[in-house]
């Protein structure tokens, strides 16, 4: 297994592979990546899509002028983990720069339950941007990420109430270096 930056030639590659585990992992967000209109979009409470495929081929556009780590294995992409530098945004200021904002992380459900995740975030916070703040954000129900931003010391920074239905808010996390 292999951790690795992509170039912009292996994001073109892997373009169809990412739009497919997008339409997998769909609806596993909150809202569904395909109603969404970027990764940093503000407001979150989804919009009604009749077309699918073309919602997350846009979304998908958008992560590719970000930078993108992914766990690939014997060529094939298991997960990936699309990120900003230097992001800033109403709860992350330019006191926080020099930073990474991780925006969208999607693994193939045929390779979750074997620890990638912890893996490529171990890979990304230790080895390629350890002098960087890191932030993100996920919604107030999704446990299982919020279980592994825990295992990495992030810190709630905001909360959002009902900002993606009701019960559900939007969580913003930080990871502070000293």
């Amino acid at each position: 297994m292999e951790f690795k930056l992509l170039t912009q030639e292996e994001k073109e590659q892997y373009y169809q592979t990412m739009l497919c585990m997008m339409e997998i992992s769909d609806q596993d967000f909150v809202p569904p990546l395909s109603q969404r209109s970027s990764t940093t979009q503000k407001t979150l409470t989804g919009t009604a899509s009749t077309d699918v495929h073309a919602g997350l081929s846009s979304y998908l556009n958008t992560m590719m002028n970000q930078e993108i780590l992914a766990c690939i294995e014997d060529g094939k992409l298991l997960g990936f983990v699309s990120f900003i530098k230097d992001y800033t945004t109403d709860y992350i200021t330019e006191a926080d720069l020099p930073n990474i904002y991780l925006s969208t992380l999607i693994l193939n459900p045929e390779a979750r339950g074997r620890g990638i995740t912890k893996q490529m975030y171990g890979h990304l916070f230790n080895d390629l941007y350890a002098d960087r703040h890191i932030f993100t954000r996920t919604w107030s129900t999704n446990v299982p990420h919020i279980k592994i931003l825990g295992y990495y010391n992030f810190v709630e920074l905001a909360r959002i109430p009902n900002h993606r239905g009701e019960g559900i808010d939007t969580v913003y996390y930080a990871k502070r270096r000293d």
